[in-house]
């Protein structure tokens, strides 16, 4: 019996030792050299920088007028048209259907070409090469138009720019750039011009 409860009490006196020497969860090492390390922060990318796009200038001005010129050159492979016309925005430019000599097709430019409409050709429609004209002095002219045709700046609605080919007996004809200016009381001032961007005709509003 004596023997018996000196057995169970050294068992006992281990288990405490035991107990002491094994360390708490709380002071317990970490068992992996990489989970003792500082978590990095992966920075987020930056936003890219919005990208900007620049405003087409107005197609009436010099810029304008040769982009457009420059987007019929490309597009076509020459600049050859019936007739062509410019606002602040975009352009319309006739040229022959291939499929039928009594249709023209029309092209409406606007930061890019759309697909063109079909109108019937006119005895007037004269294929010639509608770029063939000063480009600076029509600008000019358009920019000037409404002095010229004595409309004030507050009155102006719209301004029209024009490439067409007039027939001028007895002679082939030539070409002619019309500027219409409309005012906001809805009467129009037209000025006529040749290519070389010279007035040729004045007709005030009225």
């Amino acid at each position: 019996m004596l023997v018996v409860c000196v057995v169970v009490g050294w068992l006992a006196a281990r288990n405490d030792d035991d107990d002491s020497a094994t360390p708490s969860p709380a002071a317990a090492e970490p068992s992996h050299a990489m989970a003792a390390a500082p978590t990095a922060t992966t920075p987020m990318p930056e936003d890219p920088a919005p990208v900007v796009l620049a405003a087409p200038p107005d197609l009436r001005s010099t810029d304008g007028m040769a982009r457009v010129v420059d987007e019929i050159r490309t597009r076509f492979g020459d600049t050859m048209g019936y007739e062509l016309a410019i606002t602040a925005d975009r352009a319309m430019l006739a040229r022959p259907d291939p499929t039928d000599e009594q249709s023209k097709l029309i092209y409406t430019y606007e930061r890019g070409w759309g697909d063109p409409s079909t109108r019937s050709r006119s005895d007037t429609d004269d294929l010639v090469d509608i770029a063939a004209f000063d480009v600076a002095a029509a600008a000019a002219a358009v920019q000037a138009a409404p002095e010229t045709l004595r409309i004030t700046p507050a009155d102006v609605d719209e301004i029209y720019f024009d490439v067409d080919h007039i027939t001028e007996a007895p002679g082939p004809g030539a070409l002619e750039l019309l500027i219409r200016v409309g005012t906001t009381a809805g009467t129009d001032g037209w000025l006529y011009l040749d290519s070389a961007g010279s007035v040729k005709r004045v007709e005030f509003p009225s």
